[in-house]
């Protein structure tokens, strides 16, 4: 008798054990840059729109570097110099900022007008509540430089390249299928995901249910 319940106990563990999971958060990374118009679209029209839907099914990874190299000189990135210099803030801010939803709205808001002076190292700054002082000076100092090569190295090994930019990837596996999705429909494809997580009651025909704005 004594083995019989321990069989059922084992069972039962297993089972819940199984369930949560299966229930665990969903990570979603973001490689992306900060001057790229392909980046502005998908975090402005479909990032920002979503993620406050379905923020506590998910694990947010934001990693600003995209197609840019490290060399002897420094960083050489996509669209210019102007743009190493915003990775390397996007970089400074994500890292001071804890609240995943927080971080959506700076990038959010960076995002808008990169090109406008102060608008990303400052405004955004500012309506995140951060000090500018302290981000100045991490995107001024070696403490920036090894954000960006931790970017790099992340970037690198976590997509094909990247051959696309943003590149889009979920717990931590890179799928062309789901790249391609997700950049066309974001929203639907975080539905499929958390279905087949279980959590069959936050969509409904591949539309998030919650009715709450960004």
């Amino acid at each position: 008798m004594k083995c019989l319940i321990f069989v059922v106990a084992l069972v039962t563990f297993a089972t819940v054990s199984a369930d949560r999971i299966k229930r665990a958060p969903l990570k979603v990374s973001v490689y992306y840059e900060s001057h790229c118009p392909d980046s502005r679209d998908f975090i402005m029209a479909q990032l920002h729109p979503y993620f406050c839907k379905v923020q506590q099914y998910l694990n947010l990874n934001l990693v600003p570097f995209g197609k840019a190299y490290s060399s002897d000189q420094g960083f050489i990135c996509q669209h210019g110099p102007k743009e190493c210099r915003g990775n390397t803030i996007h970089n400074c801010v994500l890292k001071r900022i804890q609240d995943s939803k927080a971080q959506v709205e700076y990038v959010n808001c960076a995002m808008y007008d990169p090109d406008q002076p102060g608008h990303i190292e400052k405004t955004c700054v500012e309506g995140s509540g951060l000090n500018v002082d302290q981000v100045q000076k991490c995107f001024t100092s070696s403490e920036g430089y090894e954000m960006m090569l931790k970017a790099e190295k992340e970037t690198k090994a976590m997509t094909p390249g990247p051959l696309f930019v943003p590149t889009i990837v979920f717990d931590d596996e890179y799928n062309d299928d789901d790249q391609n999705q997700a950049f066309v429909n974001f929203e639907s494809t975080l539905c499929e995901k958390l279905v087949s997580r279980g959590h069959t009651d936050v969509c409904s025909n591949g539309a998030i249910i919650n009715p709450q704005t960004c």
